[in-house]
């Protein structure tokens, strides 16, 4: 009986048919209704919410999402521009070519932060975001590729040599060993995410220590 009762009033967070694409992982490691850190109450629960996944500290945060979506969205947009912005690719609109300022449109699709010049390729992109996320991809392929920091899978810890599989979530660019971990980085991207910047910030304070303890040579 107490179990119906929940049911009834927490709501069934049915399965989706068709997987989220690792792509569009929901980015962050806190709830996107309380605010609290994922894992803290028990395993996360995952919704689907008009084909975007996002992640609940309990259960009891379900039924207050489906109540005000536009609510929390709108909040978890802010922590996912604020979080993805810094490592953007490219400085000009992925639809019109012209270069971005101070007035760019910055709109989050599915997990995902583009940015724009105008409100018209906001509407456009919305409409029709894969050719979109294809450059996008590409472009963050190119740029983070360059500096990746490790060496090895963030799953298994084995080397990387040249079999390795790229994957992009939270638009920041993953390595694994193989297709079997990339499911797993979907599970928890911010893990991974945090894992990656974590290397980066070392190798960049590393390459600082390094030209301090340079020695000068008498020309």
């Amino acid at each position: 009986m107490l179990s119906l009762l929940l049911t009834v009033a927490i709501g069934v967070v049915t399965p989706v048919e068709d997987p989220i694409p690792a792509t569009e992982a929901y980015p962050l490691d806190i709830c996107a209704v309380a605010g609290k850190k994922l894992g803290s109450m028990g395993k996360p629960i995952d919704f689907v919410h008009e084909g975007r996944q996002v992640r609940f500290c309990c259960r009891g945060c379900v039924p207050k999402f489906k109540a005000n979506p536009d609510q929390y969205l709108a909040e978890v947009d802010k922590k996912i521009i604020a979080a993805q912005k810094k490592n953007y690719p490219v400085d000009y609109c992925l639809l019109s070519n012209e270069k971005l300022d101070e007035d760019a449109k910055e709109v989050v699709i599915k997990n995902r932060l583009v940015r724009l010049c105008c409100g018209g390729c906001a509407k456009k992109i919305k409409k029709n975001p894969e050719p979109t996320f294809t450059q996008l991809d590409s472009a963050i392929k190119k740029k983070q590729g360059k500096s990746y920091p490790l060496t090895t899978c963030v799953i298994t810890g084995k080397d990387l040599g040249g079999t390795a599989k790229d994957i992009i979530v939270g638009n920041t660019l993953i390595k694994v060993c193989c297709k079997g971990c990339i499911s797993k980085v979907a599970a928890n991207p911010s893990k991974y995410i945090q894992m990656v910047g974590a290397d980066k910030k070392a190798g960049a304070k590393d390459k600082k220590k390094a030209k301090a303890k340079k020695p000068v040579t008498a020309g």
